[in-house]
């Protein structure tokens, strides 16, 4: 990069563009832009730095032109960018490690433009997700595409992201469905992917998943769907995790599409059945702060593994999480599923039927449509709980991986072994498509004090990746890669990177957009 300006020409050449009133470098400001919800960064925050990378000032452009004047502005004077949606992001994408300017796109709310023939939708990056789909409700539609996040994200941020919503076996993830876009381009210039030429590349899926590094993502044309009218939920009680995987696998397989498809490991499956409490990050908070008044009787391990976390208070526990784990793996192998399907009353009885009937074939018991209510009542709770671990002395961080159905139970026993001796873990398998299938892991751990915590973040991830590499698997399948996994995209890319070395240079060429993501600064050159 250039010479840069001082921060008060910055600020200067900012505000003559939009005003005083959208150009800040107030601390409350400052503070909440230096990062996105990337659990190293809490540890950060909650170790007493609260802004360990501040920009040098946010902004809020409210329309494309002025996206476009604020891009071009920055790039004649070599300044960073750091695109900016609803903060909920949990990889450091939006962290501006190299200072710079932040650009929050949530002024650039704009029409929902509404094309009831073609079944499409034209909605401005900056808006909020549920807004988005309240809007489509308010018509009789869907998008299909529902992130835990889905209150606290943007448009623009799942497209960046290559985002998946708890429905995406049904209705696929927002690069399914995405037909074109408008952005602004390192240079300030505004394109739109729907002129593409004969012969040029699909320059949406270029964009869609680029995390600011290629340019800033303006609108999005995007298929939709009328809204359900018919559900089906239910849930089923297999005996052991590779017999719910056969199920999974072979009910994708035949062709069916089912809204959720979720088959719980057995610590996750135990947490649901022994607290009554929602699973995932949510079921593992609850967890850690259950206490001796735990239903759980007995003298068995589920006992002893609530009473042994009961004693020792959460933090306490989490610092001995090899013996947690052997807690664990002492646990009934039961595993919990979830499955849905949702459509036109015919299309969801033939479905469900043959789905129902498959999963008894490979040993699932029917529970009923009590955990496929339950689940569906309490998806979005686990958003609101994460706190509660940090304001115990701990920690808790999730990881989607991917691989093919022959791989998959290999990768789920590898990443176990690599993180067991570091962290309490747990996962459940979903996102599950005809090829193969996601593993979201959940992971918890003593933050402990000072630079120890974060040298333990950093360790539990050096060791969760290898062990992903080990597999065969791809380290990201729809939270994005950020600061976080940058650098093993370097082991999962090899010499592809050469491309995408060619196509940043070409497109940025002074490297000022949210540089030092997705891949380290200079992957891919010579």
């Amino acid at each position: 990069m250039m010479q840069r300006m001082s921060q008060s020409e910055i600020i200067g050449g900012l505000v003559a563009l939009l005003g005083e009133a959208r150009v800040s470098t107030s601390a409350p400001d400052v503070i909440a832009m230096s990062a996105d919800l990337w659990p190293k960064a809490q540890i950060w925050k909650m170790s007493g730095e609260v802004e360990r990378h501040p920009p040098d000032c946010v902004v809020w452009p409210g329309t494309e032109a002025e996206l476009s004047a604020v891009v071009a502005f920055c790039a004649e004077h070599g300044i960073p960018i750091v695109p900016y949606g609803g903060g909920s992001g949990v990889c450091g994408g939006t962290v501006p490690i190299h200072g710079g300017v932040v650009v929050d796109v949530k002024r650039m709310e704009g029409e929902v433009e509404i094309d009831r023939a073609s079944l499409t939708v034209v909605a401005p990056a900056g808006i909020n997700g549920q807004h988005l789909e309240d809007r489509l409700n308010a018509n009789g539609l869907t998008l299909g595409h529902f992130p835990s996040s889905i209150m606290c994200s943007t448009l623009g941020g799942w497209l960046a992201a290559r985002s998946a919503g708890q429905f995406s076996s049904c209705y696929g993830k927002i690069e399914d469905m995405v037909l074109s876009l408008r952005a602004v381009l390192p240079t300030g210039e505004i394109v739109d992917t729907e002129d593409r030429q004969s012969g040029d590349p699909d320059w949406t899926q270029v964009l869609v998943g680029s995390e600011g590094t290629l340019g800033l993502i303006t609108s999005a044309r995007l298929r939709v769907h009328p809204s359900a009218k018919h559900r089906w939920l239910r849930g089923f009680r297999f005996h052991h995790l590779h017999d719910g995987l056969e199920g999974m696998r072979q009910t994708m397989q035949a062709g069916l599409r089912p809204m959720v498809f979720r088959l719980y490991d057995p610590l996750d499956t135990f947490i649901a059945m022994n607290t009554g409490k929602s699973t995932d990050r949510g079921g593992l908070i609850d967890l850690l702060r259950s206490s001796s008044s735990s239903k759980e009787q007995g003298s068995g391990p589920a006992t002893r593994l609530f009473q042994g976390l009961a004693r020792a208070g959460m933090s306490g526990g989490l610092a001995v999480p090899a013996a947690l784990n052997r807690f664990a793996q002492a646990l009934p192998s039961n595993c919990k599923m979830v499955v849905g399907f949702e459509g036109p009353e015919e299309a969801v009885r033939i479905q469900s039927e043959r789905a129902a009937t498959i999963l008894r074939r490979e040993g699932g018991e029917d529970m009923g449509a009590g955990p496929g209510e339950h689940w569906l009542e309490h998806r979005y709770s686990v958003s609101f709980k994460q706190s509660r671990i940090y304001q115990a002395g701990a920690f808790v961080d999730t990881m989607e991986v991917s691989t093919t159905w022959d791989r998959l139970e290999a990768l789920y026993e590898e990443v176990k072994k690599a993180v067991g001796p570091h962290a309490f873990i747990m996962a459940h398998f979903s996102h599950a498509y005809r090829e193969g299938c996601s593993i979201y892991f959940t992971f918890a751990a003593s933050r402990g004090a000072g630079d120890r915590a974060e040298a333990h973040y950093e360790r539990i991830w050096q060791s969760a990746l290898s062990a992903v590499h080990r597999a065969g698997a791809s380290a990201s399948h729809h939270h994005g890669v950020g600061l976080l996994k940058r650098d093993a995209m370097v082991e999962e890319h090899g010499n592809m990177l050469r491309v995408w070395r060619v196509l940043k240079d070409t497109l940025d060429p002074k490297g000022i957009m949210n540089p030092g993501k997705l891949f380290p600064d200079g992957a891919g050159g010579a």
